[in-house]
């Protein structure tokens, strides 16, 4: 996922982000819970790797104009969505970046479910790992597909099993969002998505499935 696409300096001395999304607005509809994501997660990162004193702003420009649902991540984010070159607005309330998170990593795991015929189990999420581990040598689109449905699934697994819900946390890593659940009573954040991008780089030795295991004998996973 490319943290920006281009970028420029603004009259008054500030720089914006460019990102892009030139598909049909029928495509991204299709693909409305990875769209979603994709636009949060991409409007999101160059603000908050900045110092504050020297933070960009983001323009995140789109051939066709995107349904509602991914202009409302752009907003959320703090981004300014441009289409046929002028800016704008999302002008219902928007919701904070980790309510969005939480409601599409949510739709996508159960998405993934249904087209897979998988349960949310330690053997469900096995059989996932097993069916999308060719990620690894695939392009872009097919390795984040595979990062945010091993860790959407994850996710939604242990929340099946003993609640919890998707959190924003900038020490996740690329995606800036963690799992929030109570363990041995006891609050803890697992980075689901980071661990899904080192299995899908380094195979079975960084598997969620044994991840999800270890957080289930401590309490808080499957039964």
């Amino acid at each position: 996922m490319k943290s920006a696409d281009g970028s420029f300096r603004a009259n008054d001395g500030g720089t914006w982000f460019v990102q892009k999304d030139e598909r049909p607005a029928s495509e991204i509809e299709e693909d409305v819970a990875y769209s979603t994501l994709f636009a949060l997660v991409r409007v999101l990162n160059p603000l908050r790797m900045a110092r504050p004193e020297s933070r960009p702003r983001v323009q995140y420009v789109f051939a066709e104009m995107p349904p509602d649902p991914v202009r409302e991540a752009i907003a959320s984010g703090g981004g300014h969505l441009i289409h046929a070159s002028r800016v704008v607005s999302y002008d219902e309330p928007w919701r904070a970046p980790e309510d969005l998170a939480d409601e599409f990593l949510s739709r996508l795991a159960r998405t993934v479910a249904a087209e897979r015929a998988l349960e949310f189990s330690r053997d469900g999420l096995a059989q996932l790992e097993r069916e999308l581990a060719h990620a690894r040598g695939g392009d872009e689109a097919t390795y984040w597909r595979a990062v945010f449905g091993l860790g959407a699934f994850a996710g939604e697994t242990l929340r099946e099993a003993g609640g919890g819900r998707w959190r924003r946390q900038d020490q996740a890593g690329v995606v800036p969002f963690a799992f929030a659940c109570t363990i041995l009573s006891e609050p803890a954040e697992l980075y689901l998505l980071a661990k899904a991008m080192k299995f899908i780089a380094n195979g079975p030795e960084d598997s969620l499935t044994g991840f999800v295991g270890m957080t289930a004998r401590a309490g808080a996973g499957p039964k």
